[in-house]
């Protein structure tokens, strides 16, 4: 039986609307959001990927993550605990799945992060410090030099480039230690990549 042409274009039409509200419904991105106070200790436990910590204006922690694939999705399991000025925050994706995570604290905060490996991007965050890594780069937006009293970082095998310490080091078992008169303290520490500890204003 011959299908007639007006009739097999608008059942193709259909198809192909059909197949559109699927791709817009198959998102690939989530978020999270807990109100949370400044001068506030958040600890981080995440699994691979890439993440862009950064402080805000607001008093809340706030999480967007998005994968390559929507089936992945389901898979990413985020946690974002609030206890008074206390904070934990786990995150665990599917390996090798693309992951991306956006997490936005507030600006003043004490951040104690251990990510298994990937990249990782802290930018105007003021407070402590503690950052540790398997594998990966760490980017680290320090602000003032004069903001610490302490501050640490090694790497296993890669670079160290902090220029605000006027601290360049590259090859196996790397590292510095630097100390001021300011209130903070930073480690980092990382066995495989490349650490970066810059000024965001200074650039």
């Amino acid at each position: 039986m011959r299908i007639p042409i007006a009739a097999a274009t608008l059942a193709a039409l259909f198809v192909a609307s059909a197949g559109a509200r699927a791709a817009r419904d198959a998102t690939t991105s989530a978020s999270v959001e807990r109100a949370f106070p400044a001068d506030g200790r958040i600890r981080m436990e995440l699994s691979a990927g890439d993440y862009d910590i950064s402080g805000g204006a607001k008093n809340r922690i706030h999480i967007d993550w998005s994968v390559r694939d929507a089936d992945q999705l389901p898979k990413v399991r985020t946690k974002a605990d609030v206890h008074d000025r206390d904070a934990l925050i786990r995150i665990d994706g599917p390996s090798n799945r693309g992951l991306k995570v956006a997490i936005e604290v507030p600006q003043q905060s004490d951040l104690y992060v251990r990510l298994t490996a990937g990249d990782l991007r802290v930018e105007d965050v003021r407070g402590n410090k503690d950052v540790e890594l398997h594998a990966g780069d760490v980017r680290i937006d320090v602000g003032r030099a004069e903001d610490y009293h302490a501050v640490d970082g090694s790497v296993w095998a890669g670079d160290i480039h902090a220029a605000p310490f006027n601290v360049i080091k590259g090859g196996l078992f790397r590292s510095f230690g630097w100390t001021g008169n300011g209130p903070y303290r930073l480690h980092a520490k990382l066995k495989a990549g490349d650490i970066r500890l810059y000024s965001k204003a200074a650039s």
